[in-house]
């Protein structure tokens, strides 16, 4: 058994580089838009606030109170913000393998259901993230900035994903229910 496993192992040209590329995938191009310009805005205020709490911490080994807790909310910022961006490119993960079994006018009707769920989903959570917002009463603790404002601004970007959520669900409703399925597919498997 040992002497199959060691002429296994010798077929196999130790030579050759391991062949991990597929030459058949193509990259997403790069598009930019105005609306991403807040999720970058706060991506990149949080990559300075974590790397100003990581030089002093490391470095000059006198942290800063204040890093941990702007850095916790503008992690949450970023990952709303940039919830927006992904709504508006309809790249939020779905269920492919089901779409891809099932009749194209039930894939339509998914589709839309789904949309339309979406749709709700975004406008109660904004609902949700106002009521919260109008009650809360405190404020940062490292800084003197009320913790509404995050509420607010999330109940925002709610807001948008619910807008960019209709627009998808007007998209698709047009579409016939295979040109629906074929931009399914085409968004799964490009070309």
């Amino acid at each position: 058994m040992i002497g199959q496993k060691e002429q296994g192992r010798a077929d196999i040209d130790s030579s050759l580089p391991l062949d991990l590329i597929d030459e058949n995938q193509v990259e997403e191009r790069f598009t930019f838009n105005f609306s991403d310009l807040p999720a970058m805005f706060f991506f990149w205020l949080l990559v300075v606030i974590v790397f100003l709490q990581f030089f002093t911490r490391y470095v000059m080994n006198d942290s800063l109170g204040w890093t941990e807790e702007i850095a916790r909310f503008l992690l949450i910022l970023v990952g709303f913000v940039g919830s927006i961006t992904a709504v508006r490119k309809g790249s939020h993960i779905f269920l492919e393998f089901l779409y891809r079994y099932t009749s194209a006018g039930v894939t339509k009707s998914l589709v839309l259901f789904s949309d339309l769920t979406c749709i709700i989903f975004y406008g109660y959570c904004a609902n949700l993230s106002f009521q919260v917002a109008m009650r809360m009463n405190q404020t940062l603790v490292s800084i003197p900035l009320p913790k509404s404002y995050i509420y607010w601004t999330i109940g925002v970007c709610f807001l948008f994903m619910a807008c960019y959520s209709l627009v998808w669900l007007v998209k698709r409703s047009k579409l016939t229910r295979h040109e629906l399925v074929s931009h399914i597919n085409n968004q799964i498997l490009p070309d």
